[in-house]
């Protein structure tokens, strides 16, 4: 991980003096001071070491390639650029894709949500020795093709190629789908070594002609389960057949290394690889087990089986976790499962998955995608509302969904190569620790999951000899200066001299956090006092610490519907404002007429909520306020003056001063109102100061 200083700092209304390191911030939520008694702790060890993180990755089957292409450049290469490029956005390092079966005239849109071309269309030739492959080739699986060049330019070097069906001719009931009531849905026996064969083919061919290298293969997907949609059944038995007496050996007489995956079925566990695990004659074949999420999660979906990897864990083997999303209405396109409380179900189970399942990779479904669906993505397209078939539907405006930032807090800051190392996972209730390292570079990477609706502290002891600089002159001394390596010194004078002088890296982490009015912003840097650190984590929240000297830029500042836009942190104000702490947190006061709030560069997208189609362009606006003389906020886009979209009517106090109420109203969504990215101003109107307190605002469908 690069060394890079990032970004900009947001402005606060209340800011402090602060020299060197933050001994202080509360608005950003972070605390150096010697750890008090009652401070809940956690011990990381860096000399305890665990799996190790093949990365982190997501699908893109069914054409999903195709909308971002679709949009052109310059949008196309941002959004792939917020997918992968760890400076511009969430560094995935897998990609996923789909060995096409040619099945486009049994289900699917060529444009949408389809199967891809296969290499065999038939029992003859590959489609490469064909003699029309120079006028079809550019138009050949174009979608994933291009996703996956353009994913190897920007440093992605693993690539999983996933089997949803053989070509239907291989298959007893010759259909990429299930067929009810007819031949069951399953390769021939009598193809098995052809099958081998053909997958052999697929890799050596994405090499020869497009320059990919496919180094995972999965040669199925939900093996458990037929559908509608491309799909193939194997029993455990079959597949361990299939892997220990064909698929293995033919890779290994044709001298392929791409790794063999084995499972992939609906639910996390190693059932269906039992019998492959357990046969010694499929074991050495089998590379990687993986699973998908769907089903098998326990405690609200948050955390895997304790013996759900057992014998997978026992021998050695990498577990991936290939598949998984907001599946089925309404969680698929509730407004609320876009927002901070989903995305801590995610960060939360990948704490949960590294811990108890010992996993090494990490999936989403698809990245991005234009769909029917906000619970399939991380980022979603909109589209115009017309049917997604045989026309393009893009609008080249995006919705990003707070998950997107939260599994970012682990993708971003990971790289494959990382080690887990050991943690108190729950050193409190509420809170999970996960830590990495890279044993080269001395980097690491230490990220908490605070579910809490509250803030608290957390002191976090790091032993095992983390390599951070010294603190002190004494670290120096009797020998000390001999244990540092990131600086590394000479003799005890220049360690000392160092320390003197402030003019190495300091002791300290550098905190990034996504809570639910936050996306990824990197906070101050905290100082070590005795190789411990304490930081108030802000409640909801995902908090990933690096090293000191090891900072990524802050993200492209892009806002959104699913976040909560605190009064008391904004990107600018008027003069004049009073800022209180309260039992609610801080407060703006003096409110008074024409005086405003900006927030910058808020995605209204296309001014949608909720992803389903009865929703399109619905989005309203609440504030949370305590009224004193009473007035209206004004929801305006671009400057205080600007295009008027919404007005919550705030009524005088009918009791005590400081009770808080909620005032909404419906924002404008039409084309000359809140669509794509503005900056919004909440603008203040009423005949006599104060008018109110304000807290916060937030969307909602």
């Amino acid at each position: 991980m690069a060394g890079r200083q990032g970004g900009r700092g947001r402005r606060l209304l209340a800011v402090g003096t602060m020299t060197g390191l933050a001994v202080s911030a509360t608005a950003a939520g972070t605390a150096l001071a010697q750890p008090e008694g009652d401070t809940p702790r956690a011990v990381v060890d860096w000399s305890v070491e665990r799996q190790t993180v093949d990365g982190f990755g997501g699908s893109w089957a069914f054409h999903k390639a195709g909308s971002v292409q679709r949009l052109g450049d310059p949008l196309a290469g941002e959004v792939l650029d917020m997918i992968f490029d760890v400076d511009q956005g969430i560094g995935l390092d897998i990609v996923r894709v789909m060995v096409g079966d040619g099945g486009i005239d049994e289900w699917g849109d060529e444009l949408f949500d389809g199967p891809s071309e296969t290499i065999q269309p038939d029992p003859g030739p590959y489609v490469w020795d064909r003699p029309d492959w120079d006028e079809v080739k550019d138009d050949f699986d174009a979608y994933q093709i291009w996703l996956m060049q353009e994913a190897q330019a920007r440093g992605v070097e693993t690539i999983l190629a996933s089997v949803w069906s053989p070509p239907a001719w291989m298959k007893e009931n010759e259909s990429v789908t299930g067929s009810p009531g007819g031949l069951p849905n399953r390769l021939r026996p009598d193809m098995y070594q052809e099958f081998a064969d053909y997958l052999a083919a697929y890799v050596q061919g994405y090499s020869e002609h497009f320059g990919i290298e496919i180094t995972h293969l999965s040669p199925t997907n939900e093996p458990d389960l037929s559908t509608s949609y491309s799909s193939s059944e194997w029993s455990p038995a079959e597949l361990s057949t299939f892997v220990g007496e064909y698929l293995g050996p033919t890779f290994e007489a044709e001298g392929i290394d791409t790794q063999i995956v084995v499972g992939e079925t609906v639910g996390f566990h190693e059932q269906w690889v039992l019998p492959s695990l357990l046969d010694p004659g499929t074991e050495p074949y089998v590379d990687v087990v993986a699973a998908h999420a769907y089903t098998g999660l326990i405690n609200g979906a948050t955390t895997p089986r304790p013996e759900a990897f057992e014998v997978t864990n026992q021998l050695g083997k990498p577990v991936w976790q290939t598949e998984y999303m907001n599946q089925g209405a309404p969680a698929d396109n509730s407004f609320q499962n876009n927002t901070i409380s989903d995305g801590l179900r995610y960060a939360t189970l990948i704490s949960n998955m590294f811990e108890t399942s010992s996993l090494n990779a990490y999936f989403w479904w698809w990245p991005v995608a234009n769909n029917g669906a906000d619970g399939s993505d991380l980022i979603r397209l909109a589209n115009d509302g017309t049917p997604q078939s045989g026309a393009p539907t893009e609008t080249g405006e995006f919705r990003t969904f707070k998950r997107y930032y939260t599994i970012g807090q682990y993708s971003r800051f990971i790289s494959d190569g990382y080690v887990v190392i050991e943690a108190d996972h729950q050193p409190v209730e509420g809170v999970t620790v996960s830590a990495f390292k890279e044993e080269e570079t001395g980097q690491f990477t230490i990220v908490v999951v605070n579910t809490n609706e509250d803030d608290l502290d957390l002191t976090v002891d790091l032993e095992g000899g983390f390599p951070l600089p010294p603190e002190t002159k004494e670290d120096c001394k009797n020998g000390g200066w001999r244990e540092f390596t990131d600086p590394s010194f000479r003799n005890q004078g220049q360690c000392v001299a160092s320390v003197a002088s402030g003019s190495g890296t300091p002791s300290a982490v550098v905190p990034y956090r996504t809570s639910a009015s936050e996306n990824m912003r990197q906070l101050e840097a905290i100082g070590t006092v005795d190789r411990s650190f304490t930081a108030t984590l802000r409640g909801q929240s995902v908090t990933t610490f690096v090293p000191s000297g090891s900072e990524l830029p802050e993200l492209p500042d892009r806002k959104d519907v699913f976040s909560t836009y605190l009064a008391a942190e904004n990107d600018g104000q008027s003069p004049g404002f009073g800022v209180l702490t309260t039992e609610r947190g801080e407060v703006v006061t003096d409110v008074s007429d024409g005086s405003f709030l900006r927030y910058a560069n808020v995605n209204f997208a296309d001014g949608s909520a909720a992803g389903t189609a009865a929703q399109r362009g619905q989005l309203r606006i609440h504030a949370e306020v305590a009224p004193r003389a009473g007035g209206a906020i004004e929801v305006r886009l671009g400057d205080p003056g600007g295009t008027l979209v919404g007005t919550m009517a705030v009524p005088s106090s009918s009791g005590e001063p400081g009770e808080w109420i909620t005032v909404s109203t419906d924002i404008d969504t039409s084309p000359g109102g809140a669509r794509g990215f503005h900056d919004l101003y909440l603008v203040f109107t009423g005949g006599h100061d104060p008018l109110f307190d304000i807290e916060l605002t937030r969307f909602s469908d």
